[in-house]
């Protein structure tokens, strides 16, 4: 098992993008039930796997910013918003809603080039799945990545019509 978690670790560090866990299973020979054990092992031993609708990732942030930024729009506005972010230079790493029921709700998304932003609107419209943001009247919450501050800069500022501006208490 130690060998396996080691393996995964290897094949997710070196990838450039996602790695199905139907993949990592062929390779390793095991199952994909295994695969999704060994992914909680990890996971519990503090290894930043995430896991996307494209397959796992060993995210790592180290020199890049992030920021969370309150946004306010439309489901008509997700493609020009999404867009605005990666023509910036940014990725965006998630959206969270706030849920009267359940709370805070996570959605993973990892959006940073103009191919990720069209498929996204594309299983969107393909699933007819409806956006976390409707359960929340439009506001939500993105996680922002960059590589600088600069860039952070230039993503606010091409977003600026969808964020809810700072109330200082």
């Amino acid at each position: 098992m130690k060998e396996n978690l080691k393996k995964i670790l290897e094949i997710l560090s070196k990838s450039k993008g996602p790695v199905k866990g139907k993949e990592l299973a062929e390779y390793l020979g095991v199952s994909r039930q295994a695969i999704v054990q060994y992914i909680s092992i990890l996971k519990t031993q503090n290894y930043k796997v995430v896991s996307t609708r494209d397959g796992y990732i060993l995210e790592d942030s180290s020199g890049k910013i992030r920021k969370m930024v309150a946004v306010k729009h439309s489901i008509d506005d997700i493609y020009n918003e999404l867009v605005s972010i990666v023509n910036a230079g940014g990725t965006v790493v998630n959206v969270i809603v706030e849920h009267p029921l359940y709370g805070e709700i996570t959605g993973r998304l990892d959006i940073s080039t103009m191919d990720d932003v069209s498929k996204f609107i594309a299983l969107m419209e393909s699933t007819h799945a409806r956006p976390l943001l409707e359960l929340s009247g439009g506001i939500h919450i993105h996680t922002i990545e960059t590589p600088d501050k600069d860039t952070m800069k230039k993503v606010l500022e091409a977003i600026s019509d969808y964020l809810i501006k700072e109330v200082h208490i």
